[in-house]
């Protein structure tokens, strides 16, 4: 029985483009469907439904007025704590220290660490001035009354109240120890617990994330 004879070169190539367009084809919606239907995850804990961050103007540790709308354009990151916190204050302001320092140079001019005071009777702005500096130069520590505290520490959902109180000057204050974002627009994106900080690259991915969206 005699072989069929061969196809004709440009015929062969013909039967290549069906299979070429699917494979084009298959590969362009599988690209459309892990960018659409797989977004970015943060690594802090989103909110369902983000809303614009309590605003609120506070005393700097330079002893100016500072009024969080200000910084619309920036990632904020913000922690309460206070001077005399023997460790989850000084460890999580490390940990953002090297959040803020893997940033490149013009993503850092976009972003800003602040502390807020939970323990205002203390930290004046002079003595905050010489403790959130000492982790980068670029952080601000906030303080005032003790009414304008609760006011702000309200929204945010953060607990505080002082413990192991020996004198007017020596106490303890047990406080939530969560960090939370806030995006360029002004809205609370993402908390992060105590302790999650730490994962260094995995925050400077949610605060590149923020930047863009």
């Amino acid at each position: 029985m005699a072989e069929p004879a061969p196809l004709p070169p440009a015929r062969r190539r013909n039967v290549w483009l069906p299979g070429l367009l699917v494979l084009l084809l298959a590969g362009l919606g599988y690209l459309a469907y892990t960018r659409f239907a797989n977004p970015y995850q943060p690594y802090g804990t989103p909110l369902l439904n983000p809303r614009a961050a309590y605003d609120f103007t506070l005393t700097d540790n330079k002893g100016k007025p500072f009024r969080l709308s200000s910084q619309r354009g920036k990632v904020v990151l913000i922690f309460f704590g206070f001077v005399n916190c023997p460790d989850v204050c000084p460890t999580t302001l490390l940990e953002l220290k090297k959040v803020y320092q893997a940033l490149t140079p013009e993503e850092r001019r976009r972003v800003q660490v602040v502390m807020i005071s939970v323990d205002p009777e203390r930290d004046t702005p002079e003595v905050l001035d010489k403790y959130v500096t000492f982790f980068d130069s670029s952080f601000i520590g906030l303080t005032g009354t003790p009414q304008q505290i609760a006011e702000v520490a309200k929204p945010y959902g953060v607990f505080y109240q002082k413990s192991e109180i020996k004198s007017a000057k020596q106490y303890n204050v047990d406080h939530t120890a969560s960090t939370y974002l806030i995006d360029p627009k002004g809205a609370l994106r993402l908390i992060y617990g105590n302790g999650k900080p730490a994962e260094t690259q995995r925050m400077v991915q949610d605060v590149r994330w923020a930047l863009k969206n």
